[in-house]
């Protein structure tokens, strides 16, 4: 059996703290991973999520700590509408919470963290704190979730930690399932990130649909960019994105499946069945590209 390493997962969430999203945000998310709703509004647990693991072959998973913009204490209540940030005390929280999976599993968990750009310095020793107190090994953005753009001055001081410690920053790509505003997460966007700051990791999550010719073009100009396939189920994945994969994107591009989003099973079986040029395109695809850009030991 081939051995997967999935470059998101999301911490799973237990049915008594299961939040039910207003429709005005998740009507999307709903209609595309109807399939999985009913699992999503159930909860599910760790050990389910690592027992899916064992059954298809994911030896390992970064795992996105479940703090997020959906809190009611720092969702944005419109684009560029600035919040507190995310509090300390919840930061904390679901820290701890990710910390205990890994420290659980170890050597098959490993942890990641969104940060919210609204905190400014208090967002970056957030970061600092993750990585350094708690092993985190990648920060996340998601900017129309945040409401501002890739390229806003208030994350850029994130990259520029990002850098200082030397850990990848994941950004979603294209348009949001939540209903958001698409253009925040312009692929384009990320031109100018990438130019500033060329030693910084960026890999980018959820393909960059309609706009997915441009995160092609990012990833044959700049050697630091990566992408991730999460929230697509594999068997759409666009042909640009698979073309590249199989020629000059070998090293650049990761699966990665978004659970609960899609299944465990779904996404690795989809994934196998994409039509690679060599079974090293394929190792790199599902393990070996996740294991370098990451650091995952």
């Amino acid at each position: 059996m081939d051995k997967y390493v999935d470059a998101w997962v999301n911490t799973p969430v237990p049915a008594e703290d299961v939040l039910v999203q207003p429709d005005e945000l998740s009507s999307n998310v709903k209609k595309w991973f109807h399939a999985q709703e009913e699992s999503r509004n159930k909860g599910s647990t760790l050990d389910q999520l690592i027992a899916a693991m064992d059954d298809c072959g994911v030896d390992k998973a970064l795992m996105s700590a479940r703090m997020s913009w959906h809190h009611p204490d720092t969702r944005p209540r419109g684009p560029f509408q600035p919040t507190s940030g995310m509090p300390d005390d919840i930061f904390d929280m679901f820290l701890t919470e990710l910390a205990g999976a890994m420290k659980r599993y170890p050597d098959r968990i490993y942890g990641s963290v969104l940060i919210d750009p609204w905190g400014a310095m208090r967002a970056v020793r957030q970061l600092e704190r993750a990585v350094i107190d708690y092993g985190i090994l990648a920060a996340r953005l998601f900017p129309a979730g945040h409401g501002i753009p890739i390229n806003h001055p208030l994350c850029y001081p994130i990259y520029a930690k990002c850098v200082e410690l030397d850990v990848p920053v994941t950004v979603n790509l294209g348009l949001p399932g939540p209903l958001r505003p698409a253009e925040l997460q312009r692929p384009m966007l990320l031109d100018e990130v990438l130019l500033t700051f060329p030693e910084l990791k960026v890999v980018g999550t959820h393909i960059g649909h309609p706009w997915h010719l441009e995160t092609v073009a990012l990833l044959q100009k700049h050697p630091n960019f990566y992408l991730m396939t999460s929230g697509w189920a594999p068997r759409y994945i666009p042909d640009e994105i698979i073309h590249h994969l199989n020629s000059r994107g070998s090293l650049q591009v990761m699966w990665a499946s978004d659970y609960p989003l899609l299944s465990i099973e779904r996404a690795v079986q989809e994934a196998a069945a994409l039509p690679f040029k060599s079974e090293e395109i394929k190792r790199r695809f599902i393990h070996d590209n996740c294991l370098e850009v990451f650091r995952i030991q």
